[in-house]
């Protein structure tokens, strides 16, 4: 292999670790990013929470959860 071969391998094989130490940056910096958010009590687990408490009575519960259901579209799963 000649210089000019070596080195321009040698070039590439560097700007690859680059790439992957940058994506590598990239993905942690996202997943630290959305694990830091905590995630709202949706209305149903709200209604559990009240009914637990007794803040609600299981009929007030099961009235409100029947609304919600017919309101909201269906959770799509991923």
């Amino acid at each position: 292999m000649d210089m000019m071969g070596g080195m321009g391998l040698m070039m590439l094989v560097g700007l690859l670790v680059v790439a992957i130490v940058i994506g590598v940056a990239v993905y942690l910096a996202v997943r630290a990013a959305q694990g830091s958010n905590s995630r709202e009590p949706d209305a149903r687990e709200m209604l559990q929470r009240r009914l637990a408490s007794g803040e609600i009575t299981p009929e007030d519960f099961y009235e409100r959860e029947s609304a919600l259901r017919d309101a909201q579209p269906p959770r799509q799963r991923r």
